[in-house]
Order: C-alpha cells, then structure tokens, then sequence
C-alpha cells in the first residue's frame, strides 16, 4: 500500500471519528456485509450497523448495496464517491442523517425511496440529474435543497413526500421544477 493511500485511508477513519460515526473496519470490509472491490462497494450480507462511514476510495455503491438497512441511522459517504446504484439506500427506513460530498452526478432511480425517516438532504453541487421516484415516500423529508447545477428531474421524485419544500435559486431549473409540479418552493440567494 502506498504512503497517499494509507494517509487517505486513516483521514476518512479520523474524520469519521470526529463526526462521531462508525467507519468500517477491515474485518467487515472482508468478513462482514460489504466487499470493496476495485472501488465499487457491495453488499454480501445484512448490515445491522446503525452508523456508518463509508472508507474512502470507495467510488461506486452498486445498486441496493444499503436497500433494507433498516438498523441504518447515519451514513456518510467519502468524496472519492462517483456513482450510487439504483436502490441504493432504498427502504432504510430509520436512516436520518446523510452526508454526501460533491463528486456525484447522478442520484439514480429509487436511490432513497422509502427512507421514511429522511427529514432534511443537500443535493451535492456535482449532481445533474435526480432520477424517477428517487425520494418516493420519504414522508418526513421536510427540506431538500437542490443546486442550479441540477439540471434533471424527473416526474414523480418526491411523490409522497408530503410536508416537502424544495430550496433553490430562484432561476434554477429545481424552482421551475417546484413551481410546475405545484410543490413548496424556499428561494435562496445562488453563490456567486
């Protein structure tokens, strides 16, 4: 292992630890519910893990790697991240906290569906599309605050999602997004 690697490898695990959340050890890395292989994160089992801190160097979850985690409270995801499967997240159902850091571009179909105990989440600057039903029936998710380099939304993304407002830039194709399909919209100031 090289010098960078192993310094990157135990500044995810501090940062992790200041957070106050559980990195994944090497044990359940090999042994336990996922398997990092070439970057891209599945999942050989249950994760009973109530927080989690996904390692960096991780750049793919494969699809439904957490689908079901319902013990999954509080994730955060590491800046290498790229790409999130389909399903993902889908159906953790106690997941509350969710720290996603710019690098992805595309939340995908279903990603957080069913999270019903999602309250808040900040859509990353690198994001450009939201794909379908990706927050469908995340019923406590109060506050989504997307930025004006999303570009694509599609249809039924939020559907219900009940007490929802939608915080964009007021030109941004998210607020044009709120606005036709009749959902609470908080305009905020764009960063220039």
């Amino acid at each position: 292992m090289h010098f960078s690697a192993l310094s990157d490898k135990l500044l995810s695990r501090i940062t992790c630890l200041i957070v106050g959340l559980k990195t994944m050890s090497e044990k359940e890395l090999t042994q336990g519910a996922f398997i990092p292989a070439d970057g891209i994160l599945r999942r050989e089992g249950p994760c009973t893990l109530s927080e989690l801190c996904v390692p960096e160097g991780v750049i793919c979850i494969e699809n439904g790697c957490f689908a079901g985690s319902t013990a999954l409270t509080k994730l955060e995801l590491p800046a290498s991240l790229r790409e999130l499967g389909v399903s993902a997240f889908a159906d953790c159902t106690a997941l509350r906290i969710v720290t996603m850091h710019s690098g992805v571009t595309r939340i995908r179909k279903c990603c957080f569906s069913g999270c019903t105990s999602l309250v808040a989440f900040e859509v990353p600057d690198s994001v450009t599309s939201i794909g379908e039903w990706a927050f469908r029936g995340c019923e406590s998710l109060r506050r989504i605050r997307i930025p004006p380099s999303t570009t694509e939304i599609c249809a039924e993304v939020f559907l219900a999602c009940p007490a929802l407002t939608i915080e964009a830039v007021a030109d941004s194709f998210a607020a044009a997004y709120a606005r036709k399909f009749g959902l609470c919209l908080q305009v905020i100031a764009g960063s220039d």
